[in-house]
């Protein structure tokens, strides 16, 4: 007579998870460093710092949850003060930006924004300090070229038919003299109204 083993339920095998590449733990840790004593440096320097945390939702999978049309790529971080606002991907001094993040880079740059790339190395010269301390205080008062040139769109916006020479040139002398005295935001405000 032959035994039978115990009945026994067979438990399926776990999922075989693929282990990403040996250097991208190193990257992701060097990149999360970074970020983390950047972020650090922010919080003591007194401005506001924005990072999206990504969820795992598998053993070795993440993702950050975010909507809308190029969600992928969007920046590292956001930091805002009253001089301004950093928007910054973070690299290992070997990580490479990918084509949407290059995408979203672009398109913040094409409006205006501060756009840039931080690896450790930034945060070892002092570029990284240096660049926080840029918007720590408010930016300085328009200066000569850009308070004429506030004077002309003032005298463009506000009364098309001065095109006499002698009428434009006083116009602009006025208002620029005002402009140069701290008085152009009051001008506008009264233009406005």
């Amino acid at each position: 007579m032959r035994l039978m083993p115990p009945t026994t339920r067979r438990t399926p095998a776990a999922p075989k998870v693929r282990m990403p590449a040996a250097a991208k733990p190193d990257r992701n840790r060097e990149e999360d460093e970074l970020l983390g004593k950047t972020f650090d440096l922010a919080q003591r320097i007194g401005l506001l710092a924005y990072h999206p945390l990504p969820a795992q939702i598998r053993p070795g999978r993440y993702v950050t949850a975010a909507q809308g049309s190029g969600a992928k790529g969007f920046v590292d971080a956001v930091f805002a003060g009253p001089g301004g606002q950093l928007w910054r991907e973070f690299k290992a001094a070997d990580g490479i930006v990918s084509v949407e993040q290059q995408r979203w880079m672009d398109m913040l740059a094409a409006g205006g924004a501060d756009v840039g790339v931080w690896r450790p190395v930034d945060l070892v010269s002092g570029r990284i300090t240096a660049e926080l301390n840029s918007i720590r205080r408010p930016r300085k008062p328009l200066g000569d070229v850009d308070a004429f040139r506030a004077a002309l769109e003032q005298i463009r916006d506000a009364s098309p038919e001065a095109v006499a020479c002698s009428t434009l040139l006083a116009s602009v002398q006025q208002l620029a003299a005002d402009t140069l005295h701290g008085r152009y935001h009051d001008l506008t405000e009264a233009g406005r109204g």
